[in-house]
């Protein structure tokens, strides 16, 4: 029988790698709908010092600080996942029998 715990993990594994693909995925939201101004008009407001400014360098290094951050985590969530996996199949525990435990995850 499978163990089912171990098919738990793959999935939780399988789901944080695709986080990397799913956070370079993400767009700022269109300033459209209910506001006055479309994202066009809004930059055209916007002349090249303030995108040169210390204030923007600042919100850049935060932005990238925090993308990095994410990243890292998001590796060391899947090298634990790895971990627990190869535990698994170190341990020769694949299948199961069907009464124990790792064959009903989770435990109902």
């Amino acid at each position: 029988m499978p163990n089912r715990k171990l098919e738990a993990i793959q999935a939780v594994k399988e789901y944080a790698q695709g986080s990397r693909y799913r956070l370079d995925a993400q767009e700022p939201a269109p300033t459209t709908g209910t506001t006055t101004q479309n994202s066009e008009t809004f930059n055209t407001g916007l002349s090249e010092n303030v995108w040169t400014s210390p204030v923007a360098d600042n919100y850049r290094t935060s932005i990238d600080t925090a993308d990095s951050g994410a990243y890292e985590a998001i590796g060391d969530i899947v090298s634990d996942l790895t971990d627990a996996e190869n535990a698994f199949y170190d341990a020769g525990q694949e299948t199961v029998p069907e009464g124990p435990a790792l064959a009903r995850w989770p435990l109902t």
